[in-house]
């Protein structure tokens, strides 16, 4: 099986170019006593909040192959897309400067939280170019004036979730199988994660049907109909079939059949916590010392806490993916000063002068 495996991460390796930006394996922590009270027969965390030694979380991986892909389009900068707190808009910033890559982030506001000041100052020590947009005529018009043309910067859609990008996820989930070849973990019947532009899910899922994982994958809605969809995930995964035909065989069955798409945990929308993602972090704080956020990882581990209490885990083997960066971050962050900024970053801020 090791064998197998290892073949198929080659293959993808040699066949796209990437850029070594993750520190992995990520562990994997085992929680006895979650599992004794869920009656599971194990419960895992898989470490991809420390996926990078400076910042961790789920992005790390993608922009491995499409910073790489930058690169060799002998792009000047890269240009993405998300909210003001936006953990991906930090992550591709931080790791194309480090590569030699400008990069801009268009960006809408985002409820106002002490998370979201702490970005916008972390974009201001990396020198992000931010450009506040709020229809996609406005998004068009930043991309028609950035410097040396559109064909000058590499665009890296919502979340880092193409096919592509989507390769990340398909070589995480060839690394979980590794290690529970190796014996670090038992083969998860479930693996919990949060699911905004899908990418991740989409990776994990064509990963884990190539390795001979059993997992089926819980994916916890975090953003509302009007950003993505089912539908849209379908269509992604087509992609990285195409993307990867011939390199890899394709899995059996329709596309995303493993994959179980949660909304039940949304909440109210986006960026807004619920009262049982906020129970969710607590929890998971205290019987595993896990660090959580309520807009991403917090929801995935309230579907977690859910399922867990309904009885659903008796017997199986759960693994909770954990996405979030919990890195800190670098002292000696710039002050923001309101009276600078335009008014919609301003709409992310807390109240103060």
């Amino acid at each position: 099986m090791t064998d197998g495996i290892s073949a198929y991460s080659e293959a993808i390796q040699r066949s796209f170019p990437s850029r070594a930006l993750a520190d992995t394996p990520t562990p994997v922590d085992r929680h006895a006593a979650l599992a004794e009270e869920f009656g599971a027969r194990s419960v895992c965390i898989k470490r991809d909040d420390v996926s990078g030694v400076e910042h961790g979380g789920n992005k790390v991986r993608k922009l491995e192959f499409l910073l790489a892909d930058a690169l060799e389009r002998g792009c000047r900068g890269v240009v993405t897309y998300g909210a003001a707190g936006s953990n991906h808009v930090l992550s591709t910033s931080l790791f194309a400067r480090k590569l030699g890559l400008e990069c801009v982030g268009i960006v809408r506001p985002q409820p106002p939280t002490p998370y979201v000041e702490e970005t916008l100052r972390h974009h201001l020590l990396l020198g992000t170019r931010l450009e506040p947009a709020g229809s996609a005529q406005e998004t068009e018009t930043i991309r028609s004036r950035l410097p040396g043309g559109s064909s000058a910067w590499y665009e890296i859609p919502l979340g880092g979730s193409s096919p592509l990008g989507s390769l990340g996820y398909v070589c995480a989930a060839l690394e979980l199988a590794e290690q529970v070849a190796a014996g670090h973990c038992p083969a998860p019947d479930l693996i919990y994660l949060p699911c905004g532009s899908s990418g991740s899910a989409v990776g994990l899922d064509f990963g884990a049907t190539l390795a001979g994982l059993p997992s089926r994958i819980v994916a916890a809605w975090v953003v509302t109909s009007q950003m993505t969809s089912k539908k849209k995930a379908v269509a992604l995964a087509g992609k990285l079939r195409s993307l990867l035909h011939g390199i890899c065989p394709p899995p059996g069955g329709r596309a995303l059949g493993r994959v179980e798409f949660r909304e039940e945990f949304l909440g109210d929308g986006y960026a807004l916590p619920s009262g049982a993602a906020l129970e969710a972090i607590e929890w998971m704080k205290s019987k595993a010392g896990a660090k959580l956020e309520y807009t991403y990882s917090g929801k995935a581990a309230a579907a977690l806490l859910h399922d867990g209490r309904a009885g659903r885990f008796r017997g199986l083997n759960v693994m909770f993916w954990n996405t979030y960066n919990s890195r800190p971050a670098p002292s000696g962050l710039p002050p923001l000063r309101r009276g600078n900024l335009s008014g919609t970053f301003q709409e992310s801020l807390p109240a103060g002068p």
